[in-house]
């Protein structure tokens, strides 16, 4: 259940083909279907500046009928629910983004938001996103679609050029979590973690639905990938070649992960290619090192893995809005020609297509040169064969969220065992799924 793109696939597409798709998808696609001028209220987590304000500037131009007003919410825990209690309380919203599946799955659960599974599956180029897709790429509630991505991203490991030199390390090209362990090793010291934290062993090697058993009536938290990811991350944070938790909660470094690895206290850092929009703030981040993209170390040496990325920014259309026609018209060029406003703030098309090129210097920005490795830039991320998983059971998705959560910060910070985890994490999943089903 992935949708690979393969580089040849994503060379040999320009820049024009999905957004023509999209254009051309149905014979009054590009109309509103609302009489006069209409105003959509957007709720995003992306800052205006980075890709929103050009996005809707360019739509309006080009549907000048449709006027759209924005608002942006921090995406975190008080973000979120300051954003569920503005729809649930009848606030005038027409679209809005969703990044966690979390607080998608809420939004659905709660009969927030529009379904779209007709729409999408009527339209030529976003059907790739309806129900009965294959490969899959979005997700679905009870086999129907109420969003659909707008970003699709691979998960890299972005690495400090300088202080790879400096410690004379080459990291091979196929290297494995072992060699991801011994090199965040070598980086460790003097004040710098080698790593925030390790990779996900657990997505990595059961991936799509990994929480879930086959069927989805029962959780998979006693699968040994957990174990195996936790024992990973706790042995790591006890010989500090990955920062403790201790430290990652009294910095706040879970919510502000960018600023351990620009201030130069960690050397690489696991993350989306949304965070290159901090690399290139050199304002707000003041760096002399350039980034070095590197792949996912693989748990196994030549063992098909996933990458712990996915298809993001889940664009939705309230069920309250009265401009439905014109918030899906919206939709469609967001996903389609407006994809291209996007990039420079860090999110790449879901659409595949485009000039890898143009990509490459949309995202990298004016300073590409200083600020990153460029043939990495491409090599893994433009151009990335990785396999994305996309999960397709949502049951008490919420719930287990929020219970694995609280559980994964107690055993790192070792209030409970990793027995107690599992044995926890296992009951309460379990028991929120019967639940729910």
């Amino acid at each position: 259940m992935t949708r690979t793109i393969s580089r040849r696939r994503l060379l040999a597409g320009a820049a024009g083909l999905a957004s023509a798709a999209v254009l051309s998808a149905c014979g009054k696609g590009d109309e509103s279907g609302d009489a006069g001028t209409v105003t959509l209220n957007v709720w995003g987590g992306v800052p205006a500046e980075s890709g929103p304000d050009a996005l809707f500037a360019a739509f309006t131009a080009k549907h000048p009928n449709i006027k759209v007003k924005y608002t942006r919410y921090v995406n975190d825990d008080q973000g979120n629910l300051k954003l569920d209690t503005a729809l649930q309380g009848g606030l005038d919203i027409d679209v809005v983004v969703s990044y966690a599946r979390s607080a998608l799955a809420k939004r659905v659960e709660a009969g927030l938001l529009t379904d779209l599974t007709d729409r999408l599956a009527g339209d030529t180029a976003l059907k790739v996103f309806a129900p009965g897709a294959q490969p899959a790429s979005n997700n679905f509630f009870d086999g129907k679609a109420y969003s659909a991505p707008a970003s699709r991203s691979v998960e890299t490991v972005l690495a400090n050029k300088s202080l790879l030199d400096k410690a004379g390390v080459t990291v091979p090209a196929d290297w494995t979590t072992a060699d991801f362990r011994a090199i965040a090793k070598q980086l460790s010291g003097n004040g710098v973690y080698g790593c925030l934290i390790p990779p996900d062993l657990a997505r990595q090697q059961i991936g799509p639905d990994f929480t879930y058993k086959a069927g989805g009536s029962e959780s998979n938290f006693d699968h040994p990938a957990f174990r195996e990811n936790f024992q990973l991350r706790l042995d790591m944070m006890a010989e500090k070649s990955a920062a403790p938790m201790t430290e990652i909660v009294a910095q706040k470094w879970d919510v502000f992960a960018q600023t351990p690895f620009l201030t130069g206290k960690v050397a690489m850092w696991i993350s989306q290619p949304f965070v290159l929009r901090y690399i290139k703030d050199t304002k707000e981040y003041p760096h002399d090192f350039q980034t070095v993209l590197l792949p996912m170390p693989a748990p196994q040496k030549g063992v098909p893995f996933w990458n712990t990325g996915g298809y993001g920014d889940n664009v939705a259309i309230t069920k309250k809005s009265r401009h439905q026609d014109a918030a899906f018209t919206l939709l469609r060029f967001w996903l389609g020609e407006g994809a291209a406003h996007m990039v420079p703030g860090g999110r790449l098309p879901s659409l595949p297509g485009g000039d890898t090129a143009k990509l490459a210097a949309d995202l990298g920005g004016p300073d590409a040169a200083k600020l990153f490795d460029d043939t990495s830039l491409v090599s893994n991320l433009l151009t990335s064969d990785a396999r994305i998983p996309v999960d397709t059971i949502q049951t008490a998705h919420a719930e287990i969220s929020t219970i694995v959560n609280g559980l994964n910060q107690r055993v790192l910070l070792g209030n409970i065992s990793l027995d107690q985890w599992a044995r926890t994490a296992k009951e309460q999943c379990d028991a929120a799924i019967k639940k729910a089903g």
